[in-house]
């Protein structure tokens, strides 16, 4: 991408506010920039790992969705729903082998791809820039670790809560990132069915912990949210 593209400054200051790319300088991030190559992703359009495999991205808006199917029962379940700041793939660009999942834009996606060849010559060139991809990496096998235990140790009511409560902006209590997703992706999300969801969901409103309308859960009690991610409310 050449810098005298109108886009430019914004893509700048969208890597440069990245977490993966926290510890990178202005001239780093220059010539990343320098080789990646912008690309939209319409709504509700999705790609195989070997559509992706080749390329690494980087969000600039809309969220992502990454899970895995069964073909033989159409089962799904999301790995992942990144947004604006978050990278991918970043196991195909540690081992260089092709990720078995599936990539679904749940909004239109806006994003920055450049060859992984690239990426890596890049990564090698610029040694400052580990640190805080090893910070990145953890937190991901952190949420990764959660989801596991969570659905071993947890009912499904309080595996919701718990989702709620990750997602909730502490300043307005709106939630974020998983905002007016449909039940069936929140399901997936959690590691149960949207029947079971929207249960749960009617469940959280007649005990006065949320509200819903016009497909948009609003959280009215946090206190008594918190309460029954930490099983300790009764009714």
């Amino acid at each position: 991408m050449l810098e005298n593209n109108p886009d430019f400054p914004r893509f700048k200051r969208a890597l440069s506010s990245s977490a993966f790319y926290s510890d990178s300088n202005d001239h780093s991030i220059m010539t990343l920039l320098e080789s990646m190559v912008p690309e939209r992703w319409i709504a509700k359009s999705y790609k195989s790992s070997a559509e992706v495999s080749s390329t690494f991205h980087f969000i600039i808006s809309g969220r992502l969705k990454v899970f895995k199917s069964n073909p033989e029962t159409g089962r799904e379940h999301t790995v992942f729903v990144l947004s604006a700041g978050d990278v991918f793939d970043v196991l195909s660009l540690l081992d260089t082998k092709p990720h078995d999942v599936y990539w679904e834009a749940l909004d239109t996606l806006e994003v920055l791809k450049i060859p992984m060849d690239k990426m890596r010559e890049w990564i090698n060139q610029n040694p400052e820039v580990h640190k805080a991809i090893l910070y990145y990496l953890g937190e991901r096998m952190r949420q990764l670790m959660d989801v596991a235990t969570d659905v071993t140790l947890h009912s499904a009511l309080v595996r919701l809560a718990n989702l709620l409560l990750k997602n909730i902006n502490g300043e307005t209590r709106q939630l974020e990132l998983i905002n007016n997703l449909p039940n069936e992706e929140i399901a997936g999300l959690i590691g149960t069915t949207r029947a079971v969801v929207s249960r749960h969901i009617q469940e959280l409103k007649r005990c006065g912990a949320i509200s819903v309308g016009r497909k948009q859960i609003n959280v009215k009690n946090l206190e008594l949210l918190l309460a029954i991610a930490e099983e300790k409310y009764i009714a």
